[in-house]
């Protein structure tokens, strides 16, 4: 009666087993399974008897239980290993076999269904793989400030490998002041802007989220999670953004200069066609001068070949005796200077300047700096343009870009009426 006993009470152990149970005999033809098993492979257990044990499994995994049927079985060694399982349907079940020879040269096969651990682990190697290879920093540290991982979004961003900083303090790429910032809190903290340093030595920008991570059970900060971009160009970008639109700002602002200049450029036509008169032209030229750019002075002159001198045609902000230098001789004078290097002549203090030839006269109408622009047409010196400013504005001529390409329509002008 014990015997009978027991044995009811080791069927009952065996069928209600969450592991399934395979026994088969000498020959690996199945002898029993319990339901967990039937279950796991889609048979019944009459459709299973007689049956080897290699109908049941994938046929890469039947090479291995092979293998080990005749080299440890026989030899009557237990042994474990993971397998995959063929069900009735072709779906693979990946279990963990655990086996053992029976007395009279069977044996018995526990298996352990892997399915939703092999799930896991590919979802966590699916995850790890996200991680590692992810764009973006993604790092951990201790409260120490000791680096626990590193990926390769970090190795991009701040250029250390993960053997050079996993172990190394997280100070390394943060200052210290951020990193106590950072481990005194116990909340997760968004899209904080944080200074980094790259290992070239350079400065980078990251937007950072901070989450500190707590252990089951524990009270403390286990370690900190950093997942960080580079926002370097970005910040760059928006600065660039930035100056852009105050550069379309200060182009709107000097539109309405732009037009003026365009005005008299227009007006200077309408008055070389309406006219035809040197003196009309010349006067206009001076008095446009005079309002697009705001100097002190200006005065135009007209090379006379024959004399090989500079007559003057027109001036305004000059005194009176300034027309007794009505021609000034162009050799070796700046007008040459100015015709010879192909190009204006810039003078910041006429005093200083040893060909300037009218010192007493600049001093006196309190004259500083000279722009002089030579006046060619087909490579022939036709006239020059003088413009002055006082010593309060004697940097501003040479900032007016617009007058040098005027002057080139003045130089047709002249061509064209002398």
């Amino acid at each position: 009666m014990k015997k009978l006993a027991d044995s009811k009470i080791y069927k009952t152990l065996i069928d209600t087993m969450n592991e399934g149970v395979w026994v088969g005999d000498k020959n690996e033809r199945t002898v029993y399974a319990n339901p967990k098993f039937c279950k796991m492979v889609g048979y019944k257990l009459p459709d299973m008897i007689g049956r080897e044990s290699y109908d049941f499994w994938t046929e890469e995994s039947v090479k291995r239980v092979r293998n080990v049927n005749t080299s440890e079985r026989k030899k009557g060694v237990s042994s474990s290993y993971e397998g995959d399982l063929l069900t009735k349907n072709g779906k693979i079940v990946p279990v963990l076999l655990s086996g053992a020879p029976l007395p009279d040269g069977g044996t018995i096969g526990i298996m352990t269904d892997l399915t939703d651990l092999k799930k896991k682990e590919e979802e966590e190697k699916v995850l790890s793989q996200a991680i590692q290879y992810s764009t973006n920093a993604v790092i951990t540290f201790d409260p120490d400030g000791k680096v626990k991982s590193w990926n390769k979004g970090a190795k991009i961003i701040f250029g250390y490998k993960g053997v050079e900083m996993v172990g190394a303090k997280i100070s390394r790429i943060f200052s210290r002041g951020d990193v106590g910032e950072i481990i005194s809190s116990s909340k997760v903290i968004y899209n904080i802007e944080l200074e980094g340093k790259h290992k070239n030595k350079k400065k980078i920008l990251v937007a950072a989220t901070l989450t500190p991570i707590f252990i089951e059970g524990k009270k403390k900060v286990s370690f900190y999670l950093i997942i960080a971009r580079d926002i370097t160009n970005q910040v760059k970008f928006e600065e660039d953004v930035e100056l852009k639109y105050r550069k379309m700002k200060e182009a709107y602002n000097k539109f309405g200069v732009i037009r003026r200049q365009m005005d008299y450029v227009f007006e200077l036509l309408d008055v070389c066609r309406s006219s035809g008169d040197l003196k009309s032209m010349a006067d206009f030229v001076v008095s446009s001068i005079i309002m697009l750019t705001r100097v002190d002075a200006c005065v135009l002159r007209l090379y006379n070949q024959k004399r090989d001198s500079l007559d003057l045609l027109s001036s305004f902000g000059l005194a009176n005796d300034w027309e007794g230098k009505a021609s000034i001789k162009y050799k070796g004078g700046l007008a040459e200077k100015a015709f010879v290097q192909k190009g204006s002549v810039k003078i910041i203090d006429v005093m200083k300047d040893p060909k300037y030839q009218s010192k007493f006269l600049a001093n006196k109408n309190n004259l500083c700096s000279l722009l002089l622009i030579p006046l060619v047409f087909k490579s022939k010196l036709v006239g020059t343009l003088s413009l002055y400013t006082s010593p309060e504005k004697k940097l501003e001529i040479f900032e007016n870009e617009f007058i040098e390409k005027y002057a080139k329509l003045i130089e047709l002008s002249l061509a064209a009426m002398v």
